[in-house]
């Protein structure tokens, strides 16, 4: 955003919250201040930045209490002279809240919330705030002291690497974010790489899923949010990502928690990283591999790298858990159906292990879910059949 629209937005609304303002109050000898604030806090003016005890000038052995509006019935029992007082505000004693919903045009929606990652607060704006775009993001710079970048999202995610793409609201264009998560530290370029704080209580579930012994390889592990916390329990892990920034940020998280000997990181089309895996990996004896794919808008599109896996030992050591997005109303039975149609076996008829996980609603009519199952062995139940119909 450039300089002239950031003091445009922030001289409009700052001037305008420069007013003198009337409150009632109550002329109370000093050393009762404490006794009335304590039985009557409910009914003491409150506004941030403003003191609610001011002093007389007229009689320095009294103090005048400030009462909130519309509440002076409520204190009748306050002996004292009743007095206005006039109090100065600026933008500084509103919130962000009141700002906006004064220099909105009435009726329109103030934007209620945003994700905040690291210094940066995302927030998806509808289209009749655009006119206010950087107004609103001067406001939630000036009322949020940890954030000090705005943006805006544009698009859905379309890109093969899961970038955002977002415009500058306000603050500066720095788009490194670091955060703590499970007791880890990420860094990543959050304009280059896909990362969602929504999701911090699934990546926990899902890890806490696997037991000591396990392994975990994340097909589009990104910057790391389920393998470096599992890498920290002693878990063995492999974490791939076709976006090379994301591996790049994958490799350095692992170093900064110290988990780079339990993390082995790749950068691979994800159908060929579950090749690699069944090929090296799942050729050793050991406890089940958990194969994450949380790219929700195509991942069970992947579940066809595990057609035909050609022995039983790799099938029931196989557990996968894959991430959809379903908008039909029993959206469970839904997201069993794209897993079954993708990896061309009913999981209802050949897998006993199957659960759907219901992760977030993203939108209205619209779930983010979580298929957990254990690779059903194809090959042994065309072998069982073909000797049936043998011994017929």
């Amino acid at each position: 955003m450039s300089e002239d629209r950031t003091e445009e937005a922030t001289a409009d609304y700052y001037s305008r919250f420069e007013r003198t303002i009337s409150v009632q109050g109550i002329k109370v000898p000093k050393e009762n201040i404490q006794t009335i604030a304590r039985k009557h806090k409910d009914a003491r003016y409150s506004r941030k930045g403003i003191r609610p005890v001011v002093d007389d000038k007229d009689d320095a052995s009294k103090k005048i209490w400030l009462v909130a509006p519309g509440k002076m019935d409520d204190v009748s029992e306050v002996e004292g002279e009743r007095v206005d007082v006039d109090v100065k505000l600026t933008a500084v004693n509103f919130s962000g809240n009141e700002i906006l919903r004064e220099m909105l045009p009435e009726g329109m929606t103030v934007p209620a919330s945003f994700e905040t990652v690291g210094h940066i607060a995302h927030i998806n704006l509808k289209e009749e705030h655009h006119p206010y775009r950087f107004l609103i993001g001067q406001v939630i710079i000036d009322k949020n002291p940890g954030v000090k970048t705005v943006v805006n999202k544009l698009a859905s995610i379309g890109s093969e690497f899961r970038e955002f793409k977002f415009e500058l609201l306000g603050g500066k264009a720095e788009y490194t974010a670091t955060i703590k998560q499970h007791g880890c530290v990420f860094t990543f370029p959050y304009d280059r790489v896909y990362w969602n704080s929504r999701l911090q209580t699934e990546h926990d579930r899902l890890v806490n899923v696997c037991k000591k012994g396990d392994i975990i390889a994340d097909v589009m592990a990104g910057v790391g949010p389920f393998v470096i916390p599992a890498a920290k329990k002693g878990l063995t892990c492999y974490g791939n990502d076709l976006n090379p920034e994301s591996y790049k940020a994958l490799v350095a998280n692992c170093k900064t928690n110290g988990v780079t000997r339990n993390v082995t990181s790749s950068c691979l089309d994800g159908r060929a990283f579950i090749h690699k895996i069944r090929d090296t990996v799942l050729q050793e004896p050991g406890s089940d591999v958990h194969f994450i794919m949380n790219l929700p808008a195509t991942a069970v599109e992947f579940l066809d790298a595990f057609k035909d896996w050609p022995t039983e030992t790799y099938s029931s050591r196989t557990v996968v858990h894959v991430y959809c997005f379903s908008s039909e109303p029993d959206f469970k039975k839904h997201s069993i159906e794209l897993a079954m149609q993708n990896l061309g076996v009913s999981l209802a008829k050949e897998v006993t292990e199957v659960s759907t996980h219901q992760v977030r609603n993203v939108a209205p009519k619209k779930e983010m879910l979580c298929v957990t199952f254990r690779l059903p062995n194809k090959r042994t139940g065309e072998e069982s059949e073909a000797k049936k119909r043998k011994t017929e």
